[in-house]
């Protein structure tokens, strides 16, 4: 087990017990000190630097055991360093101590959803939406979407996938899921909407164009149709797309 892993499972075991050598500091000091070591030990921690990590991020867990980023931090390095048990142990923690931080919710849920523990991921994903103050709940209806549709429940990854277009219409993925859900339910007109948002966020791939290529038939939109096989085939010749047009095509 590597130094800063061993440091990790002794910072779990003691928890808020830790003895901080600052009783001097006023609570903005400590404050102020949490959010700087915790700033940089993030920072090494998103560049792959764990071992220096490991340093400030102790300091601010000593200053303050309880602060939900400095835990969150603790979690995350966890999790890159490949821990898996230590990490889902941290942001189980962070979560008895910070029962409302959403955002360590959200990065929880995503952890799940990696460890493909679906029906936890997609439970803790609903409760992060119902968070009506969360500042990236579009983010979360549509991993809440995500996850859903890995479950094959597809009503209620197209109801997670609406609520995610209806608050932010520029994210491509809600717009290319509700395209092809609409597509699949005979909705030809809806799924036209929608893969029209899709093309103005976002480049084609050989998924897209494959369903491009079908709704364009579906609405009788030759100039689209011709545009969309013209792509696919100069661009994915060697994709699983590719193949199906080729069979499907007249």
């Amino acid at each position: 087990m590597r130094f800063g892993s061993v440091w990790m499972v002794m910072a779990l075991a003691l928890g808020g017990c830790v003895a901080s050598t600052d009783s001097d500091l006023t609570a903005e000091q400590r404050e102020s000190r949490v959010r700087s070591h915790t700033t940089l030990a993030m920072g090494y921690i998103n560049n792959g630097n764990f071992d220096r990590a490991v340093e400030p991020l102790k300091r601010a867990l000593e200053l303050d055991a309880a602060d939900p980023e400095a835990m969150l931090a603790q979690a995350a390095l966890l999790e890159r360093q490949g821990d898996t048990a230590l990490a889902g142990d941290a942001y189980r923690r962070l979560l008895s101590v910070n029962a409302d931080f959403t955002r360590g919710r959200q990065n929880y849920a995503a952890f799940l959803f990696k460890q493909n523990q679906l029906d936890a991921a997609c439970a803790e994903f609903d409760a992060v939406v119902a968070d009506t103050l969360y500042v990236n709940r579009a983010q979360a209806f549509e991993n809440l979407g995500v996850c859903r549709l890995r479950m094959d429940q597809i009503a209620p990854a197209v109801v997670a996938f609406e609520r995610a277009y209806g608050l932010d219409g520029s994210r491509p993925l809600p717009s290319l899921e509700l395209a092809s859900a609409k597509y699949d339910q005979g909705d030809v007109q809806s799924a036209a909407f929608y893969y029209r948002a899709f093309l103005g966020d976002s480049r084609p791939n050989a998924r897209s164009l494959w369903l491009g290529i079908r709704i364009a038939d579906a609405i009788g939109d030759r100039n689209s149709q011709g545009s969309y096989e013209l792509l696919l085939r100069n661009e994915f010749a060697n994709s699983p797309e590719y193949q199906a047009w080729t069979e499907w095509k007249p």
